[in-house]
């Protein structure tokens, strides 16, 4: 009788140590990246990219970037130099912005950009996220911005 109780043990042992070690279901993996993806409203979208020109700020301070805002269809975020806002108008997939103006003032740095990146929203036309970047395409699907997920401030 005790071997019997031995090997119920070991088996109930192994039976618990598979269960802690299994590996998620697929279905598991993709419900958890989901759930740490960033929503496309409501997140600060830091620039990283115009076209395929990497982008650096040099002032964190007034780093290019966008957040739509969720309760309202109004972008508003930096050029780079400027505060900036306007509207969008969200339909699945696409994407598209509208009446983008911005502050007016004369910075030492980060005017470049600016010039190049509010524009650059008018050709806007679909968005797609990966992982923690944020891709805006024109009509034809090429790259017009590439922004990387901040956390809140």
């Amino acid at each position: 009788m005790r071997p019997n109780l031995r090997c119920l043990a070991v088996a109930l042992a192994l039976a618990v140590v598979a269960g802690c070690s299994r590996r998620p279901a697929a279905s598991e993996d993709a419900a958890s990246a989901a759930s740490t993806m960033p929503e496309l409203r409501g997140t600060y979208w830091k620039l990283v990219a115009l076209g395929a020109m990497p982008i650096t700020a040099a002032d964190t301070a007034r780093e290019p970037h966008i957040i739509l805002q969720a309760d309202t269809s109004r972008v508003n975020g930096s050029g780079g130099c400027n505060r900036m806002f306007g509207g969008y108008q969200l339909n699945g997939n696409s994407l598209t912005f509208s009446a983008i103006a911005s502050t007016k003032m004369a910075c030492p740095s980060g005017m470049e950009t600016e010039t190049a990146f509010l524009p650059a929203l008018q050709r806007v036309a679909r968005w797609r996220i990966t992982g923690q970047q944020l891709e805006l395409s024109d009509s034809a699907g090429a790259l017009v911005a590439r922004f990387d997920a901040k956390p809140a401030r």
